[in-house]
């Protein structure tokens, strides 16, 4: 196997490989000069990236942390009208004044 670095952004062994990322080639592919990609080089002793698994990916975003959500605020009054924008809707009376059945 011959450690080498990507030069720039490609695809080797199912895994999208990122500029600067170092993984292994077989010695076969590195010696045929046809197949051996082109965005790679050598990885020299003195690189700073570390050998990184075949399987991991280049490199991970750590994951958002989830918002708190404020409780809404109270409605004042009975909450129709402030959520309407506006007076209520003809179908809901406005305010019952007698609420006993009529006489006959």
């Amino acid at each position: 196997m011959v450690d080498v670095v990507a030069t720039e952004r490609g695809y080797f062994g199912s895994i999208r490989r990122e500029p600067g990322e170092r993984f292994s080639l077989p010695d076969a592919l590195w010696k045929d000069e046809k197949r051996r990609p082109k965005w790679v080089r050598l990885a020299r002793s003195g690189d700073k990236s570390t050998g990184k698994a075949e399987a991991e990916p280049a490199e991970k975003k750590p994951a958002a942390k989830p918002v708190r959500a404020s409780p809404p605020p109270e409605p004042v009054g009975n909450g129709v009208q402030e959520a309407l924008g506006g007076p209520a809707p003809d179908w809901v009376p406005p305010e019952i004044q007698n609420s006993s059945q009529p006489v006959d």
